[in-house]
Formats: C-alpha cells, structure tokens, sequence
C-alpha cells in the first residue's frame, strides 16, 4: 500500500503481484505466450540498441550553439552539401553576364541624324524649308521639341560648332560601349555614364533625343544561359570518414553544419529524444499487429519446437548481422540467405509472416530507407513463388542469382524515381548484387545445421532420406527383403496418389521407405519375409503374436531416433496402422479365451493425422491384399480397393486425415492405375502352360 498526500488530497495505490496457479503455468497457452514474448523481447531489443546513441551520445547540439569540444564523425558516409550548391548557384546568378541583340545600324543612324540637324541650322535651311527637319524626325523616328529647336537657333556659329562637337564625340563613344534597354529603360554603358553626368544642361537635353539602345536585353536567352550553366553543377558530395572532425572546439553550430550532423548521426537533445520515442512506438505498434497472428493463427508453428528454435536463431543472427553492419553496406547483408533457411524450414503461410515481420522491424535499423523496405519486400514477394519449384541445393543457388538480378533492377529502378545520391547508387547496387549471389550458398551451408541440430524435415532432406543407399533402407534390404520390395510398392502408390490429390508427393514417397523399418527386429514373424512356407506365429500363442506384430511401429520410432529420422516420418511409422484391429489373432484368441477384448488386439494408435499418412495407410493396407487376388483386373482390383477404404472409414481411421470424398475417388482411380501396371497379364506364348 503506498499513500501520497499532494495538496491536501490523499491518493492511495495499491499493487498486488498476480499469482498463477499450476494449472496455467503448464499451459499449452502460457507456453504459446512466454515462446512470443521471448522472441519479440530479442527483436526489440535489438532493434532499440541500434538507435540507442540518440540517447548515450553526449555529443548533442542546438543550431547557436558553441562546440565545447571537437565533433567527429562516428561513422563513414557521402553526404550531399545542398547548401554548398545553393551557394554556388547563387553565386553563379549574380556573376552571370547578361545576354544583349546587338544593333550596330542604332548608332550610325542616330548619330547621323544629330549630324544633319546640326549641319542644317548651320547652313540656315530651317527657316527656308521645314522638310529638313521632318527628315531629322524621321531618321531617329521621334518628334524633337519646339523649344530645343529655337534654342539651337539663337546660338552662333561658333558655340553651334562646339556644341556639336560635344554631342557627336558623346554620341559616338557612348554607341561604341553600348546604350542598353532593360524592362523598357535606357542605360547608358559605364564609363560614358559618369560622361553623361558632366556634360552642360544644355548637351545633354541634345543628346537624350538622340539616345536609342544598340544592346535590348534578351530575358529568355539569358535564363537559359543561366539554367544550362546551373545544370552543369554537380551535387556537392563529401565523402566523410569515420573520425573525421566536423566541428572544432569553439566553432557555431551553424544551421549548415547541423545538417552534417544530422547526416552522420548527432542530433540535437529535441531530436533525439524524438527519434528514441518514435522507435519505440513503432516496436510496439508491431507487437500488437504480429502478436495475434502468432497467438492465433500460427499457434501450432509457435509451439512446435524445432520451428521455434530455429526461428529465434535466424532472427538472432540476422538482426544482429545487421545490427553491427555499417549503415553504408546494409545492401552486403543477404537478406535473402534468412528468407531462404525460413521457406525451406517452415510451412509457406508462416515462413511468409516470418518475413514479413522481419522486414518490419528491421525497418528502424536500416534507417527507414523506404528502397530498402520496399526492393526486399518485393523480392521475397517473388522468391515465395519460384522457392516452390526448388528441388536440389543447385537450384536454390541458381534461384539466389535471380533473385539478385532483380533486386539489382528495382534498386534501380527506385533510386531513379526516388533519387539517391550517384556514388552511394553505384556502391549499393554493387553490395546487392554480390549478396545476391551469396544468399543461395550461404543458406545451403547452413541449412544442414538447422535440419540436423533441429531435426527439421526440409525438401532437400527427404531427397537424401530417400536415397536408397542411406544405411537404414540397405539394412532394411538385408535383413528383411520382403519388407523392403513391399516398402517399395507402397511408396511407389503413395507417390502417385499424393501428386493425384495435391499432397506432398515426396514426403508421402520417403515416409513409405521407412514405415515398417521396425519389422526388421523379428523379420520373421511378418509373412513377406517368410521362406519355405514356415510361419513362427503357429508355435506361439495369438496374444504373444499380437504383441509382436503391433510393436513393429514402436521399434521402428527407436530404430528412426537411433539414425536420426526426422519426427514428421516416424509419426507415420505410428499413424500407418492407426488403431486397426488383428482380427486374424483376436479370433485365434477368442477360441482359447471367449473373454478377450477386442482393444487388446488393437494397435495403438495415433490414427492418420495428415493426407499424406492417411495415402500411406491405405496404400499398406492394399498392396498386401491385391497380391492375394487370383485374377487381377481393374475390376477384381478396384472392388478390393473400395471395400478396404471403406473398412477403414467405418472404422473412423481416416477421420483426422482431412480427406475428402473427392480426394478418396482420386485416390481409388490412381491406386488402380498403379496396380494394373504393376501387376499386368503376360502374354502367353505358343506351348506355354
């Protein structure tokens, strides 16, 4: 109990510990949430480590602030200086030299006209003809004012001839460097612009009516000088390495200089607080949608394990590869190489979950580099399809090239639309590539780890399991022959069926070979094994006979333990017989004893609980009986198939196996098919009994 008073108000808590009772602890559903709380408490672990220097790291600023003690750089990168390049833009623009249409005929035409007015008032032709001087309008296209006109009369000879000197010396040097017109002024070209200014008052009304631009501005040809010039400047890339000095002790934080922080790492005390909350909550919003598909969905993966084990440790290993990874060579780290061992160990709908979520939570890692996030994702997308048709450990490497090949391309393909920064393109698209290719070799040099340590049944090890050479099956061939051709029968109706139906043709083909391996401790007792008609069974009683015959599925699961068998086959050396009675020693019994139960002359059980062990079952139970069939025809064989299946229905040995009435029919037709090759008419030939 604890009680705090604040303001005069008491406020009281209480906390009491929650005490589970046995029976929640040995739980199948506390077990299911301990196993997600474990995994998803390593993944978050992990993932806020990696963001963990925005909090430890003292190195922290605010734009003003003064550095105490000099900055380096804690990790290597190419940083894009777009503030470097404004300047140089701005710097460009300002120092541009604008671009003018030249008209050279300007000048010569103004000037002549201010030359002919002159040589007119001279020569007194004004006051005789006013056609002269409309032709002086005409020339420079503009009225000159009455008043100026008057006053140019009244001077003499000699102040005439100076002025004109003046005005025409003027004229010429200001045409020779230029008039220039821009956005509708005139502006006389420097230094005859100072000239300008100290010239009489009187000149200078004279030579603003003769002032025409010979340079008109030209605003498009311009910009576009300006814009192609602009266009040749490059992104401004520093290539920054680890421990580089970036602030020296004493210098501003500048707002351009808290952009390079910021690219390298070093944030502000704001930011960073920031960045360290916004990681969190992105964890947990991840646990609450990943967490009730785990719990609900993918229960029976969670609880398995191997599954388990093997889950937690490529998550492990790959965070943590990609946790101490520097964030330039993300791309290096096959991604693909845990999507492989994932799809190849788990069943299709969980191995895609497990990607998923581990993309996801990677995503603050990887600096929430949205290319990286979506060029993975889509990757996976496509390797879930074609990871189908992977049958050998050669395929699963030829499947990483291509993998790596169209991860290289949409890197590509993003960074165009995106933008990324050309260097940085070149070094990933590199990185890519090289993982790409190694993300098939290092999934098979790990994978017999998994498969192995684990005992985990992948496709690759039912193709070595079902290599007739493995020590168990030649033992099996030695000791019991009988055993081993009918093992081959069966698997070879099994194989077929399972592909009839959809099932895993593979699984159902190498569980065949072991079935009955346990049969190999009394080889004898078991009539395919039987030679010169000499039955052991006959010299003792039906209840030792019994005990005999149904141990062969525990022997068989000692014998598959002993050699490593994975769990997935021996559960078929206990389903294929489910719980069928001996009814050949209950009714030998039953003679000697009328008391007798049937459940004592029953296997043990499990009955089938998958397709494939259900086909397994049903193949066993057939291929014996069709051999005891004196005509064999499609007829005499289906008839025999269709009254054992329906022994085994009535029975209720097919009632976990999810088969359906369909499946059944198929089951039926492939099984004759199968048969009637197997056991063919010969031809008789002329004289042949």
């Amino acid at each position: 109990m604890k009680k705090i008073e604040l303001f005069g108000l008491s406020l009281t808590f209480k906390i009491n510990r929650k005490n589970a009772d046995d029976a929640e602890l040995y739980t199948k559903d506390h077990h299911l949430k301990e196993k997600i709380f474990y995994l998803i408490l390593m993944i978050m672990l992990i993932v806020i480590s990696s963001k963990s220097g925005y909090i430890v790291n003292r190195q922290k600023y605010d734009v003003g602030d003064v550095a105490i003690n000099d900055i380096y750089s804690p990790k290597s990168i190419l940083f894009n200086d777009r503030d470097k390049k404004q300047d140089i833009i701005k710097n460009l623009m300002e120092n541009s030299k604008k671009e003018y249409i030249y008209v050279p005929q300007a000048g010569t035409v103004y000037i002549s006209g201010a030359e002919y007015l002159f040589d007119e008032i001279l020569k007194k032709n004004f006051k005789k003809n006013k056609l002269y001087l409309d032709r002086v309008e005409d020339i420079i296209g503009k009225q000159l004012p009455p008043k100026l006109i008057t006053e140019l009369t009244q001077l003499n000879k000699k102040e005439l001839l100076e002025t004109k000197e003046r005005v025409i010396g003027f004229l010429t040097k200001a045409y020779a460097t230029g008039i220039i017109r821009e956005k509708g002024s005139l502006t006389i070209s420097p230094p005859n612009d100072e000239l300008f200014l100290e010239l009489p008052e009187f000149d200078k009304k004279i030579v603003e009516n003769f002032l025409t631009a010979n340079y008109i501005y030209d605003e498009t040809k311009t910009k576009n000088s300006i814009a192609e010039k602009i266009s040749q400047i490059d992104d401004q890339i520093l290539d920054i390495k680890a421990g580089t000095l970036l602030v020296k002790k004493g210098d501003i934080i500048t707002d351009s200089r808290a952009k390079l922080l910021e690219a390298v790492g070093i944030y502000s005390y704001k930011k960073s607080l920031g960045f360290s909350l916004a990681n969190f909550l992105y964890t947990i919003i991840l646990t609450v949608i990943f967490y009730p598909l785990l719990a609900n969905k993918f229960k029976k993966n969670i609880l398995n394990k191997s599954i388990y084990r093997s889950l937690f440790l490529i998550y492990t290993i790959g965070f943590l590869a990609y946790r101490f990874t520097k964030p330039d060579h993300l791309y290096f780290v096959p991604f693909e190489t845990m999507y492989f061992l994932m799809a190849i160990l788990f069943a299709k709908d969980f191995a895609f979950l497990a990607t998923l979520m581990a993309i996801t939570f990677l995503f603050p890692i990887v600096g929430y580099d949205p290319i990286f996030i979506i060029v993975t994702f889509l990757v996976c997308l496509m390797g879930s399809y074609l990871i189908e048709k992977v049958t050998t450990r050669q395929e699963l490497i030829a499947l990483g090239m291509k993998l790596a090949v169209t991860k290289f391309f949409l890197y590509l393909l993003l960074t165009y639309f995106i933008g990324r920064e050309q260097n940085l393109i070149v070094l990933q698209s590199g990185e890519i590539v090289v993982s790409g290719l190694l993300s098939g070799m290092l999934a098979i040099a790990v994978l017999p780890y998994f498969e192995r340590t684990f005992n985990i049944l992948t496709t690759f090890r039912l193709l070595e399991l079902g290599d007739l050479s493995h020590p168990l099956l030649k033992l099996l061939s030695m000791k019991a022959p009988g055993t081993f051709h009918h093992s081959m029968m069966v698997a070879t109706l099994s194989e077929a069926a399972a592909e009839a139906i959809g099932a895993n043709a593979i699984f159902a083909r190498v569980a065949s070979y072991y079935h009955d391996i346990g049969k190999m401790k009394r080889p004898k007792f078991y009539v395919e094994n039987q030679e010169g008609g000499e039955n052991p069974h006959s010299k003792i009683s039906p209840f030792l006979s019994t005990l005999i015959i149904t141990s062969h599925t525990k022997d068989g699961n000692e014998l598959g333990r002993e050699y490593k068998i994975p769990r997935e086959i021996r559960d078929v050396m206990f389903e294929h017989q489910g719980t069928t009675m001996l009814a050949y020693f209950y009714n030998k019994a039953k003679q000697l004893d009328p008391t007798v139960i049937e459940e004592d002359f029953k296997y043990g059980g499990p009955i089938p609980r998958s397709k494939e062990s259900a086909i397994i079952m049903l193949a066993d139970s057939i291929e014996a009986a069709v051999r005891s069939l004196d005509e064999k025809t499609p007829i005499t064989i289906e008839n025999m198939l269709r009254k054992i299946i329906n022994s085994k229905i009535e029975d209720n040995q097919l009632s976990e196996a999810a088969l359906t009435f369909k499946e059944i029919e198929i089951i039926i037709k492939t099984f004759t098919k199968v048969l009637m090759s197997i056991h063919h008419v010969r031809i008789k030939y002329p004289g042949q009994k």
